[in-house]
């Protein structure tokens, strides 16, 4: 999904950037927490976040994770009092932050702006949306698949022997994306390694058959043109 920053013109930019604060945050810092008022929009000037819920001890379900470029709170600003999730620095961040308020002045007096935060929004539901429906309807496997087509998008080298991940992939990172255990998510991973599915040095893997995920998730019949976490 483009970043929301670099789909505006330049004058944009610049007009949001003067009526917003600048923010530092460190590694593991919370931005905001679920539940707690929605009296901000966030940009990413540089670092990365990720938004994610709660949903046992210990489990948390990751919504999706927003980087350079990009904004969050958005469900929070425009759907109600209230942010639905929570915000955490992956790494040390440099953001941008407007009051509520002054972004609904903004988008009030500007058109063409509102439409494209209006695009924005719309499909980040949908990447949402994909998400949820793959884990619901597919179980542990599809889950751990859903994530794997992720990362290939997001990260992905096409070679002779299948897809690389460039970026390091942990077991755990998996687990806390989709809100099952690191046990669940290794025996998968472990069986789909004898099947001849991925494989893997170290942390970075090598996907030797895409086809098979697709498949699973059914894939064809999902309308989202590029699932990224």
């Amino acid at each position: 999904m483009e970043p929301l920053l670099q789909r505006i013109d330049l004058y944009d930019y610049d007009m949001l950037l003067a009526n917003s604060k600048r923010k530092f945050v460190k590694k593991y810092d919370f931005i905001f927490q679920e539940g707690s008022p929605a009296d901000y929009l966030y940009f990413i000037h540089k670092g990365e976040i990720r938004m994610f819920k709660e949903i046992g001890t210990h489990k948390e379900l990751t919504i999706f994770i927003r980087g350079a470029q990009d904004g969050f709170g958005e469900v929070g600003i425009f759907s109600g009092n209230c942010y639905s999730n929570s915000a955490q620095a992956t790494m040390d961040s440099t953001l941008y932050v407007i009051e509520k308020g002054e972004m609904e002045s903004i988008l009030a007096q500007n058109g063409k702006l509102g439409l494209h935060f209006t695009r924005w929004v719309a499909e980040s539901l949908e990447a949402s949306k994909a998400k949820i429906r793959d884990f619901l309807l597919f179980g542990s496997e599809g889950a751990v698949a859903s994530i794997f087509i992720r990362y290939a998008n997001m990260y992905g080298v096409v070679t002779p022997t299948g897809i690389r991940i460039t970026e390091a992939v942990l077991i755990q990172d998996i687990s806390k994306h989709i809100g099952i255990s690191r046990e669940t998510v290794s025996r998968i991973v472990n069986k789909w390694k004898g099947q001849g599915v991925i494989g893997n040095d170290s942390k970075y893997f090598l996907i030797k058959d895409i086809a098979y995920f697709k498949k699973m998730l059914a894939c064809d019949r999902c309308g989202v043109e590029n699932c990224v976490i």
